[in-house]
Protein backbone atom coordinates (compact mmCIF):
# COMPACT_ATOMS: atom_id res chain seq x y z
CA UNK A 1 0.00 0.00 0.00
CA UNK A 2 1.50 3.37 -1.40
CA UNK A 3 1.32 5.96 1.33
CA UNK A 4 -0.11 9.29 0.03
CA UNK A 5 1.59 11.89 2.73
CA UNK A 6 0.32 15.33 2.76
CA UNK A 7 -1.62 16.73 0.26
CA UNK A 8 0.24 19.64 -1.74
CA UNK A 9 -1.57 22.66 -0.93
CA UNK A 10 -2.17 25.17 -4.13
CA UNK A 11 -1.19 28.68 -3.62
CA UNK A 12 -3.29 31.50 -4.26
CA UNK A 13 -2.92 33.36 -7.28
CA UNK A 14 -5.54 36.33 -8.27
CA UNK A 15 -4.39 39.14 -11.23
CA UNK A 16 -6.42 41.17 -9.57
CA UNK A 17 -4.75 41.23 -6.47
CA UNK A 18 -1.65 41.45 -7.68
CA UNK A 19 -2.58 44.57 -9.58
CA UNK A 20 -4.07 46.26 -6.75
CA UNK A 21 -0.73 45.41 -4.77
CA UNK A 22 0.95 47.59 -7.56
CA UNK A 23 -0.86 50.19 -7.53
CA UNK A 24 0.14 50.61 -3.74
CA UNK A 25 2.89 53.13 -2.86
CA UNK A 26 6.27 51.17 -2.11
CA UNK A 27 6.42 50.03 1.37
CA UNK A 28 9.97 51.61 1.56
CA UNK A 29 9.96 55.13 0.11
CA UNK A 30 6.61 55.84 -0.66
CA UNK A 31 6.84 56.59 -4.67
CA UNK A 32 3.29 55.36 -6.51
CA UNK A 33 5.42 54.74 -10.03
CA UNK A 34 7.10 51.83 -12.01
CA UNK A 35 5.20 49.39 -8.90
CA UNK A 36 6.73 45.71 -8.68
CA UNK A 37 4.52 43.20 -6.66
CA UNK A 38 7.67 41.59 -4.97
CA UNK A 39 6.79 37.65 -4.03
CA UNK A 40 8.20 37.12 -0.23
CA UNK A 41 9.45 33.58 0.05
CA UNK A 42 9.91 32.16 3.47
CA UNK A 43 10.80 28.19 4.27
CA UNK A 44 7.25 27.37 4.32
CA UNK A 45 5.76 28.59 1.04
CA UNK A 46 8.58 28.50 -1.25
CA UNK A 47 11.18 26.00 -2.80
CA UNK A 48 12.36 24.51 -5.73
CA UNK A 49 9.56 25.21 -8.58
CA UNK A 50 7.22 26.95 -6.50
CA UNK A 51 6.87 30.70 -5.94
CA UNK A 52 4.47 31.95 -2.97
CA UNK A 53 0.76 32.79 -3.30
CA UNK A 54 -0.05 35.86 -4.13
CA UNK A 55 -1.21 37.46 -0.38
CA UNK A 56 2.74 37.13 0.23
CA UNK A 57 2.91 40.05 -2.25
CA UNK A 58 4.97 43.52 -1.00
CA UNK A 59 5.23 46.83 -3.07
CA UNK A 60 8.18 47.92 -4.09
CA UNK A 61 9.12 50.58 -6.56
CA UNK A 62 11.96 49.39 -9.12
CA UNK A 63 14.66 50.25 -7.20
CA UNK A 64 13.72 48.97 -3.75
CA UNK A 65 13.01 45.62 -5.47
CA UNK A 66 16.68 45.69 -7.56
CA UNK A 67 17.98 46.25 -3.75
CA UNK A 68 16.19 43.89 -2.48
CA UNK A 69 18.00 41.27 -4.49
CA UNK A 70 20.89 42.96 -4.08
CA UNK A 71 21.23 42.83 -0.32
CA UNK A 72 18.99 40.00 0.49
CA UNK A 73 15.99 39.80 2.57
CA UNK A 74 17.50 40.46 6.25
CA UNK A 75 19.78 43.04 5.23
CA UNK A 76 16.54 44.45 3.43
CA UNK A 77 14.24 44.76 5.97
CA UNK A 78 16.91 45.80 8.74
CA UNK A 79 18.20 48.43 6.63
CA UNK A 80 14.67 50.02 5.70
CA UNK A 81 12.95 48.42 8.89
CA UNK A 82 10.28 46.90 7.71
CA UNK A 83 8.16 44.64 9.23
CA UNK A 84 6.73 42.39 6.37
CA UNK A 85 3.64 40.94 7.89
CA UNK A 86 2.89 44.23 8.83
CA UNK A 87 3.15 45.89 5.18
CA UNK A 88 1.53 42.67 4.21
CA UNK A 89 -1.40 42.85 6.53
CA UNK A 90 -2.01 45.98 5.51
CA UNK A 91 -2.25 45.95 2.12
CA UNK A 92 -4.42 42.66 2.44
CA UNK A 93 -7.07 44.17 4.53
CA UNK A 94 -7.14 47.25 2.38
CA UNK A 95 -7.82 44.74 -0.30
CA UNK A 96 -10.73 43.23 1.55
CA UNK A 97 -12.08 46.65 2.74
CA UNK A 98 -12.41 47.71 -0.39
CA UNK A 99 -14.44 44.98 -1.97
CA UNK A 100 -11.34 44.06 -4.06
CA UNK A 101 -12.24 39.76 -3.57
CA UNK A 102 -15.56 40.13 -4.66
Amino acid sequence: MKSEGCPKTKAWRDKKYLEYVRQQPCVVCGHTENIHAHHIRLASNSGTGMRPGDLWALSLCHLHHLEYHQLGKETFYERHGIDIYRELFTITKAWIEGGGNE
